[in-house]
């Protein structure tokens, strides 16, 4: 400190500079008052408001849509001699049967949920949601940007169309009302509290199943267009299998959730499978495709014609990376009879994709070939085994094929060609990014190993570069604020796979410890709102200066939800009061930007 003010005071004497102020001496004077300030400079000091309010423009009520004959003309497609039922959960049920009363019951024997008091039992009506709420977190009176983000270059660049902003979220709630059946979802979300041996109120979730009414007003109100979200395979097909009785409340549940987003002036957008595989069907069961098939037909013969975009699978390369590759085969066969079933049989006019997971990886030293080798195996073994036949007709890469022990099924000519070019458009959820490089004892002696702790994959990922400084900021999970390689992963998926467009289906953030802070603070998510005009900035080049077609960007997700098993890992651009006897919702800052962001930006 000594050595600081002594150069200042040299630089201020070779510049001729006076040093008063550096010396003050004896404080003798006092300091003065507005009222002297006034006297001495003619005017009152006052103070001046930097923002004012201003509110999200609403949608314009009612859409029409026409994507597929209606149901009336499609019925005949569907199985004969289907059951129609609706299920009661009676753990003392004695109705006989293969699909009975009691079997349900014995459905659900293996999952342990503490019985909860729902606030409220069935679907609650919808109130305006009021102006006070739909006021913009920022907006300055002065002609600046409402979020000082966007570089000179990139603010300037327009989005192609209102196509590219919807909201994403795989809710759920009341898993056991009206005939649901269990599914592998709710394993995780039943993991046993120590204090009672039973799930911390996974019951209630969100409960979007009794609130979406509310839920869609409030999307439609902030000027949110898209809407994209999952059926539940089991709450339209409780026992999951082909051939067994279909739950009619189920039907009408979905069919009232798609009229309601029409009403409002929201497009739905419908995820078949989103993780939750009925509990007694497990991915590598060759009976998995035509159960899938068959849930499938009863979904899309009735809402086809409401529903512009469907999507089969979410995220089955990571399926297939837990469950083992053998699984792969049928994950493939799955999504392309649902496709062709669409296209060919029902006849319809929208578009039909399967979504992947991929944090892409990156070299943490491009300039070492073993380095980038690992990084382009990690993405051939993450995308290649599923995107391959899917996009390109090829079979699996050669990194994966030649990987003994992999269990993977011999693609035949006739499966290549029943596989390719069955996606309208190449989805994908890329959270984040990470760097690659092989494991200590190289790739090939890893890959020859099955016992090996890096098998099959035999790569190593981290976060930290090769200087050691993380990749960005790091989230309360897996997700890292690294931008700047999410270009590069569009650049990858465009140029490798070859497809006509590309959708981000999910992207989203989970600020570190987010749940923890108190409600004003969780809601001023400023870290969720760099993160989402960070990572669309990115996206902004690869479209106009990559000539990638980016057709959509879905962010992570509408609300707080239960993430697998916890409430504390936060995604949601709402917050959920769960002390609130309606769980009343309240806009996040990065709702309001998000939106912001697109409306601004429309052509």
């Amino acid at each position: 400190m000594i050595y600081l003010v002594t150069s200042v005071l040299t630089l201020c004497m070779t510049l001729g500079l006076s040093t008063a102020v550096l010396d003050r001496g004896p404080v003798t004077s006092t300091i003065e008052s507005y009222e002297d300030l006034a006297y001495k400079y003619g005017a009152p000091f006052s103070y001046t408001q930097e923002t004012s309010n201003f509110y999200a423009t609403a949608l314009p009520t009612g859409l029409s849509l026409s994507f597929a004959p209606k149901f009336a003309t499609l019925e005949s497609l569907l199985p004969r001699d289907v059951t129609y039922t609706t299920y009661n959960l009676d753990p003392s049920a004695t109705q006989p049967g293969r699909y009975g009363q009691s079997a349900f019951a014995e459905l659900w024997a293996p999952i342990k949920y503490r019985n909860s008091t729902l606030p409220f039992s069935t679907t609650v009506s919808p109130t305006p949601v009021p102006k006070s709420d739909l006021v913009f977190p920022l907006h300055s009176i002065k002609p600046v940007p409402r979020l000082a983000l966007l570089s000179r270059h990139v603010s300037s660049l327009k989005t192609l169309s209102g196509e590219l902003l919807a909201v994403h979220g795989r809710l759920r709630g009341g898993l056991m009302l009206e005939g649901r059946g269990p599914s592998s979802l709710d394993i995780i979300g039943a993991l046993p509290q120590p204090e009672t041996g039973y799930a911390n109120d996974s019951v209630i979730s969100a409960m979007h199943y009794l609130l979406y009414k509310q839920d869609i007003a409030r999307l439609a109100a902030l000027g949110v267009p898209h809407f994209s979200f999952s059926i539940s395979w089991t709450r339209i097909v409780p026992f999951g299998e082909e051939n067994s009785p279909i739950n009619e409340l189920g039907l009408r549940h979905y069919e009232d959730v798609i009229e309601t987003c029409l009403s409002y002036g929201v497009t739905p957008m419908v995820t078949l499978f989103h993780g939750d595989a009925p509990l007694n069907l497990s991915f590598d069961d060759p009976d998995f495709p035509d159960a899938f098939l068959y849930y499938a037909k009863q979904v899309m013969t009735r809402f086809a014609h409401r529903v512009p975009i469907w999507v089969t699978l979410n995220e089955p390369n990571l399926l297939v990376e837990r469950a083992g590759y053998g699984a792969n085969y049928n994950l493939l066969k799955a999504h392309a009879k649902v496709y062709h079933w669409y296209k060919d049989s029902l006849r319809g006019d929208g578009k039909v994709t399967v979504k992947f997971a991929n944090n892409i990886a990156i070299p943490q030293d491009p300039t070492n070939e073993t380095h980038v080798q690992a990084a382009l195996r990690y993405q051939e073994f993450s995308l290649g085994t599923l995107a391959n036949p899917i996009f390109l007709g090829k079979t699996y890469p050669k990194s994966v094929f030649n990987t003994a022990g992999t269990n993977l099924t011999i693609l035949s000519e006739e499966d290549l060609a029943f596989f390719k070019d069955t996606s309208d458009f190449l989805a994908i959820d890329p959270y984040t990014a990470q760097f690659a490089l092989p494991p200590p004892n190289g790739i090939e002696q890893c890959a020859r190993n099955s016992s090996d702790p890096n098998f099959p994959m035999c790569v190593v990922t981290t976060e930290l570069q090769a200087n050691n400084w993380l990749s960005g900021d790091a989230s309360g999970d897996y997700t890292y604020l690294n931008p700047q390689y999410f270009r590069q992963a569009l650049g990858y998926l465009w140029k490798t796979f070859r497809p006509s467009s590309i959708a981000i289906t999910e992207f989203g953030f989970n600020p570190f410890m987010e749940s923890a802070r108190d409600v004003n603070n969780q809601r001023y998510d400023i870290e969720r709102t760099l993160y989402i005009e960070s990572f669309l900035e990115e996206m902004l080049k690869a479209i106009h200066l990559d000539g990638v077609n980016v057709i959509a960007a879905f962010a992570w997700s509408i609300m707080d939800d239960n993430e697998f098993g916890s409430y504390e890992q936060q995604y949601g651009m709402q917050h959920i009061d769960r002390s609130s006897p309606v769980l009343e919702r309240a806009y996040k800052r990065s709702m309001f930007d998000f939106v912001d962001f697109f409306h601004s930006r429309i052509v």
